[in-house]
């Protein structure tokens, strides 16, 4: 195994319990790879607002990947990467879901503001992240929505996000998640693997010297281009498959598990 430089770590369901709390055992594995020297990356689905709760427990990461790719922070050169979907695209998005599914619910992530139409029932709010002291979206018309360029456009109840590929797939790339509930679209050139990519190249570390922790489908391209992609217990099939490696679930201290084993 190639010396591990850079570790990548997803959020939920990865890093983060069912609880959506970091263990003492996590906390410790990971403090201890940056310690030694190792880059500490987080890759997450999550807008910063929803996200930057959980970095307070680790102040040392400098490189932040938001919405799965779509936007990049770091922290020491106070720079950003971001790329949002073109306005005349998300509108027709929009009115193509419109006809198709009417009931779904179609919200606006725009940097690190939320949008939508219509309120989001409190039955569906777990389903979009949203935890009861969460601010929810916030609620506009139609004609502001129809203005903005989204960094991702959610959508809860659709399911037809096969449509929407085949339809719009030149231009964004859309993701379900949550067993298929959710969809999450983001400009086709934002993604996990390229941000991340983007950060190795400016900290000057190689693709085969990454671990990659993660669950779910946003996290197949980053295991494709790492060098030792490690799935979650309780990840997908498809990232079992191609994992150089499965560890305890994200509720048994999965990550601590396998760094204890393979990094330090």
């Amino acid at each position: 195994m190639s010396k591990i430089q850079a570790i990548v770590l997803d959020l939920d369901g990865t890093l983060l319990g069912s609880d959506k709390s970091i263990s003492p055992r996590n906390y410790q594995a990971v403090k201890r790879c940056f310690d030694s020297g190792i880059h500490i990356i987080i890759a997450t689905a999550r807008p910063p607002r929803a996200a930057n709760q959980f970095l307070k427990r680790f102040p040392f990461v400098d490189y932040m990947v938001y919405y799965n790719g779509a936007l990049v922070t770091c922290k020491s050169k106070q720079n950003e990467w971001h790329i949002s979907i073109p306005m005349e695209i998300s509108q027709q998005i929009n009115k193509f879901i419109e006809l198709r599914v009417p009931q779904s619910i179609i919200s606006y992530e725009v940097n690190d503001s939320w949008y939508t139409c219509r309120p989001v029932p409190d039955s569906q709010c777990a389903q979009l992240g949203i935890l009861s002291n969460d601010p929810k979206p916030q609620v506009v018309d139609k004609d502001y929505m129809s203005s903005l360029s989204p960094t991702k456009i959610l959508v809860l109840g659709c399911g037809t996000w096969r449509d929407i590929c085949e339809q719009f797939g030149d231009h964004v790339n859309a993701i379900a998640t949550d067993e298929g509930v959710l969809v999450q679209i983001m400009h086709i050139s934002a993604s996990k693997e390229k941000a991340v990519q983007w950060v190795l190249s400016d900290i000057g570390v190689k693709s085969e010297n990454v671990m990659v922790f993660g669950d779910d489908f946003n996290d197949l391209g980053l295991f494709h281009m790492s060098g030792f992609p490690v799935a979650m217990e309780n990840a997908i099939i498809e990232l079992k498959n191609c994992a150089a490696h499965v560890t305890d679930s994200n509720d048994n201290d999965g990550v601590a598990v396998a760094i204890e084993r393979f990094v330090v």
